[in-house]
């Protein structure tokens, strides 16, 4: 039981950590979309759902992105806290990330198009 606490406690640090660090970068270049637009994972995250931004505002693309990042990277880091041996780390740790980019990412993509084709019928 113990293990599980300290494993939610390191989540919710890292994920508060996480998600400050994103929110600082993007207030940071919030005010300029135009750069915004040219991000490679923003391109193919749109690109790939086939959103149409006219439709849906940059700001949602944005949050999204970064609290799904944010919740990868502390989810990710809380479990390989735990785990003692360096070759079950980089494994678990490449199972993990690989399954939740596109777990999170693909409810995010299918939420937004949802969200997108509903608000304007």
């Amino acid at each position: 039981m113990n293990l599980v606490i300290n494993f939610f406690i390191r989540f919710i640090i890292l994920f508060i950590i996480f998600t400050i660090f994103y929110l600082l970068y993007y207030k940071k270049s919030k005010s300029d979309y135009s750069k915004l637009k040219k991000d490679d994972y923003i391109k193919i995250f749109i690109a790939r759902y086939n959103l149409d931004m006219r439709k849906t505002e940059y700001k949602d693309v944005l949050n999204i992105i970064m609290f799904n990042n944010a919740f990868i990277l502390a989810f990710t880091s809380s479990t390989i806290l735990v785990i003692k041996n360096y070759i079950l780390k980089i494994a678990v740790s490449f199972m993990i990330l690989f399954a939740l980019i596109v777990i999170l990412y693909e409810i995010s993509g299918r939420s937004l198009k949802k969200k997108e084709s509903e608000k304007h019928v």
